[in-house]
């Protein structure tokens, strides 16, 4: 006669399963909202979209159409009027020698879009008025969107912000830092490497410029739209800025980003590398294989586009190329331009991270985006980096000062002098051996970036908030967050020292002039 397992035989399975499988036992369910318009930031949060799904975790996830690829097992919320939004971007004849509040103006207006289209789409309001909706955490880009911080006051759940391009002053005065890096500036325009006195106090009346546009360009239509679309909650959105339980910094210390992070801000660069990479095409392979001098890997990104480059940029680089001797692979929008050189090879799309991996890539050539100078960081590639835009500067810098890459000047090219600096990155030796040493140095670490990420993330949701992260500073009022008393007692202290200096002189003229009367007897007019 058969007979059952009995009792014990279905508990110790049981056990062993909950044992060996905990994230089973925790799972929540996350709302994720992300309104970027391009493909390189959805590059970084997918792999760690895919790595939450896979611990069990139940996501909805608010998103372009075109640009987040599909991620089995989570709930699509798609926003169409992000994919329209890119196109009007596409079309934009950007202006590389704009100044900086004609820039705040535009990039202002963009990111009130992109807050509006997500909070105006049919599918985002019914689930704003889905009564049954609960989430235990809403995990969303952590500046520039700020009405969409309304989410977390909505459905009252712990905020998760990620900073795809690293961190500057505005992500320190989200978790509440009171020792911000003055030199971290969100715009590099007119940005000043800050070694000289007066250079010092320039890039200090920089970055307070950049604090008023927040103020008085960027901030009041974010409020607006807060305000309209999340009128029940009773928190202000300036309450929800300093709300933040953690960030993802999209950076690492060990690639010469040092700051002074608060337990809330995790450093979780290379995140993306997680994601599987594109494998190598028999003609690509064979075109790496057998470049006898090595291989040229020029990309000035997903994002970029040929008409956005200075005028005459690209006749530029394909009259330095014809002139070396090694095989060059470009990636370029219009292929077609390139393909008739000698030793020119050129796709509009490409396997970038396999190319950087291959042996006989000896230089890449890119524009300094966050995402390329980590690829190349990890395959050790020594870089020519020619910044455009934002970041692309500051990043530039440190590779630089890193000892792994120089610097073209795109609004002062020429092909003898775009030549002379190739030779100089791939036959001096000293560029890869600085690249290796820092690729060895960015691998060095306990956990990778995703474990990191997902082991912090899960932390806030198992500690419900994890308040204890968040330093005091972030439940100060407007006023004791800029701390209006120790700007007091500094600035009593200046007064006191200026007292102190005036009074010394005073008494030192008075001194004089007395030694003065008594040498001469003549009485002096005072």
């Amino acid at each position: 006669m058969l007979r059952g397992p009995g009792i014990a035989g279905l508990l110790l399975p049981a056990l062993l399963f909950s044992l060996l499988c905990p994230k089973l036992a925790q799972t929540e369910n996350i709302l994720a909202i992300f309104s970027y318009t391009f493909g390189s930031s959805y590059l970084l949060i997918t792999p760690f979209l895919k790595s939450l799904v896979q611990r069990g975790h139940q996501l909805t996830v608010i998103s372009a159409v075109k640009e987040m690829p599909h991620i089995e097992g989570v709930h699509h919320i798609r926003v169409p009027k992000l994919d329209m939004l890119r196109q009007l971007l596409l079309d934009y004849d950007y202006d590389i020698e704009m100044s900086k509040w004609i820039e705040a103006q535009f990039v202002s207006e963009y990111f009130y879009n992109c807050s509006k289209f997500v909070l105006e789409d049919p599918g985002v309001q019914e689930l704003l008025h889905n009564a049954s909706a609960q989430y235990s955490m809403v995990i969303l880009e952590a500046s520039h969107t700020d009405a969409l911080y309304g989410f977390s006051q909505h459905f009252n759940a712990p905020l998760v912000g990620i900073a795809a391009f690293g961190s500057a002053w505005n992500i320190d005065f989200l978790v509440g830092n009171s020792a911000p890096s003055v030199y971290e500036p969100m715009s590099a325009l007119g940005y000043s490497p800050g070694l000289s006195l007066m250079e010092k106090w320039h890039n200090l009346i920089f970055i307070t410029e950049e604090r008023l546009v927040e103020r008085f360009i960027y901030l009041p239509g974010q409020i607006d739209l807060y305000k309209q679309h999340f009128s029940g909650v009773s928190a202000s959105i300036h309450e929800l800025r300093r709300k933040f339980s953690l960030i993802l910094i999209n950076q690492h210390f060990s690639m010469g980003r040092v700051r002074s992070n608060v337990p809330n801000i995790v450093e979780v660069a290379g995140m993306h590398l997680a994601e599987p990479t594109h494998p190598l095409d028999d003609e690509l392979k064979k075109l790496l294989d057998e470049a006898e001098h090595g291989v040229i890997y020029f990309s000035m990104g997903l994002q970029v586009l040929d008409k956005w480059l200075p005028p005459g940029m690209i006749n530029t680089m394909l009259a330095a190329f014809q002139q070396i001797k090694q095989q060059v692979i470009w990636k370029m929008n219009n292929p077609a331009m390139a393909n008739n050189s000698r030793n020119i090879y050129a796709r509009s799309w490409l396997p970038q991270r396999e190319i950087l991996n291959h042996p006989n890539v000896k230089l890449f050539i890119t524009h300094g985006g966050l995402l390329s100078s980590i690829e190349a960081v990890h395959y050790a590639v020594p870089q020519l980096c020619a910044p455009l835009f934002y970041d692309q500067f500051q990043n530039t810098k440190r590779m630089e000062q890193l000892g792994v890459a120089r610097r073209l000047d795109v609004m002062n090219l020429s092909p003898d002098a775009v030549v002379k600096v190739i030779e100089d990155l791939v036959y001096n030796a000293s560029y890869k051996q600085n690249a290796r040493y820092l690729s060895q140095r960015f691998h060095d670490q306990p956990m990778s970036a995703m474990e990191t990420a997902i082991w912090w993330t899960e932390y806030i949701l198992r500690h419900k908030g994890a308040d204890h992260m968040r330093i005091a500073e972030q439940e100060m009022s407007l006023m004791q967050y800029y701390n209006v008393d120790v700007v007091s007692v500094l600035f009593g202290r200046i007064g006191l020292s200026v007292i102190i200096v005036l009074f010394l002189g005073w008494k030192l003229v008075s001194l004089v002039t007395r030694n003065l009367e008594y040498r001469f007897n003549v009485p002096m007019v005072r």
